[in-house]
Formats: structure tokens, C-alpha cells, sequence
């Protein structure tokens, strides 16, 4: 059973970094190619632009055991249904694990439970030569039982664009109010992100910035099409003020009905080693 979370609690620094959870992306199709995705037109990729909301009737389950290397309870499950109509809803779940409960004075009094929720409903509409979206997302966070954490909220606002062969995408995520726990209280992580895609025939080039109020994250990465069956991915991943950075290796088939997604985080000297993501997805 892992204690990483107890420790957490006892510092106090878990509920500070608990909405940075959802900066995490479930996406496992960019995660393959440094996650970048917010100019990549792609269903799989509405985590990263609600603008791709209402592409294709698609639904897609995605898993991951996170930071396998540090924790062997710990990980995220993501639920996405689009419409083909302008909308689509996602449902994604962090599980802290099961955890040790101790009183002040150290005697283990038991076991809890922790997660995190994040509901959110996007819509997105032509405008123009623009795909323009906006989402609506819910958070909540289950810490102790006895001990309740308010629901937040959150919008994120997407639009997208084709230039020749290069396509532009912007958003404007996590713009909402504070999460309250006890006497405390956190914003959560809202970003400007801006993503660029050149293609070049069956080759891809993509990149990904996106700016946070006190860090900055980028990915860079390639996709090459298997024709109409399926992909290779490569790229690379990193958030510099945070000694943050490993390589990724991904790729999928897709058949008329279902496709199948890998990824695979990379890096010896990195926590993020041996991280495996998988995902599941289905047209009708």
C-alpha cells in the first residue's frame, strides 16, 4: 500500500498542487507525440481545444497507471463521448490509492480512500474559416471522509484555424473560482496554450506552449501516417522550472469501428520512467 498521499497530507502540500491534477492529459493519442494537441483537428484531442467538440460521433476510454516507479495504486481513468453534433462530455477520475490514516500522535487509526473528478461538457460551432469552443468543467476532490472539500468550476475556450498546410490553435483553460479545504484555499491552474501543426504529406510536425501563472510547459513531437489504418508518434516533453522532461513513443490503429491507442513516457533518470497509456475508442 503506498503512503506517498499520507505524507502529502501531513505537509499540507497535497491540497496546494490537487487542481494540477487536472492539467494532466488523458489524451493518450498526443501523448505519443509530446502531447501536443491543441492544433492537431482530432476528437481524441479535445482535452487539449474544446474546438474539436462535435467533429465525429466517437467514444473513447482511456487508463493509466501514473508514476509507477514511486506508487503502485495510483492512477486515472478517462471517459469521452462525442456527439458529431456540436457536443460531447468527458469524465475524468484520479485515484490517489488507498492511504494510511494516522492521528497526531502517529497510532494508524485506519484506511481512506482519496480521488479527484473532473466533469466537463464542450460545445463548439464553424464561425467562419474558425472552429470556435467552449467547455464547462466540474472538480471536486475527495480527501478524508469527514472532511468536506467545496466543487469548483472552470471554462475553457478553444478556436482553431487552417493556414495552407498549417493549422493554429489557441485556449484559454481553467478560468473559474477557488477550491476551499478547511482554511485554505487554491485557484486552479488557468493557462494560455498555443499550438501549431505543419504537415507535410503523411508526416506531422506539432508543438505545444502552454503558459501557467508560475511555470510554462512545451511539447514538441511527430506523427507519421499508416495510411488509413494507423500511426507512429515520437516527441518530446517539458516543464523547465520544474525538472520536468522525457521522451514519448506512441502510435494506434483504427479500423472503421475501433481503434486502439499506446503511449509510453520516457526518461532513466525521471519518475515519469515506464509510464504506460492505453485507450480504447469506438465510432458509430
Amino acid at each position: 500500500m503506498n503512503k506517498l498521499l499520507s505524507l502529502l497530507l501531513l505537509t499540507g502540500t497535497l491540497f496546494a498542487q490537487a487542481n494540477s491534477i487536472f492539467t494532466l492529459n488523458p489524451s493518450v493519442h498526443s501523448a505519443g507525440a509530446g502531447n501536443s494537441g491543441i492544433a492537431d483537428l482530432n476528437s481524441k484531442n479535445l482535452f487539449h481545444n474544446p474546438a474539436f467538440a462535435g467533429l465525429e460521433s466517437h467514444q473513447e476510454t482511456s487508463y493509466v497507471k501514473w508514476l509507477p516507479n514511486l506508487t503502485d495504486d495510483m492512477g486515472y481513468q478517462n471517459l469521452q463521448y462525442t456527439s458529431g453534433m456540436g457536443f460531447s462530455v468527458e469524465v475524468f477520475y484520479f485515484d490517489y490509492g488507498t492511504q494510511t490514516a494516522a492521528d497526531i500522535g502517529g497510532i494508524i487509526t485506519g484506511e481512506f480512500d482519496s480521488s479527484s473528478l473532473r466533469v466537463g461538457g464542450s460545445y463548439a460551432m464553424e464561425l467562419g474559416d474558425w472552429l470556435l469552443g467552449a467547455r464547462l468543467n466540474l472538480y471536486n476532490h475527495t480527501f478524508i471522509d469527514d472532511i468536506d472539500i467545496d466543487m469548483n468550476y472552470g471554462v475553457d475556450i478553444g478556436a482553431y484555424k487552417v493556414f495552407g498546410n498549417t493549422s493554429l490553435g489557441l485556449v484559454l483553460k481553467d478560468l473559474g473560482g477557488e477550491t476551499k479545504f478547511l482554511d485554505q484555499s487554491t485557484s486552479l491552474p488557468m493557462s494560455l496554450g498555443i499550438g501549431i501543426k505543419q504537415s507535410f504529406g503523411s508526416f506531422s510536425l506539432l508543438s505545444d506552449i502552454k503558459l501557467f501563472e508560475d511555470y510554462s510547459s512545451f511539447g514538441v513531437g511527430g506523427e507519421y501516417l499508416l495510411g488509413e489504418v494507423g500511426n507512429l508518434r515520437l516527441g518530446y516533453y517539458s516543464e523547465p522550472e520544474f525538472n520536468v522532461d522525457y521522451i514519448t513513443i506512441g502510435g494506434g490503429i483504427n479500423t472503421n469501428v475501433v481503434d486502439i491507442s499506446l503511449a509510453y513516457l520516457y526518461n532513466t533518470e525521471s519518475f515519469h520512467n515506464e509510464t504506460l497509456m492505453l485507450s480504447f475508442g469506438f465510432d458509430f
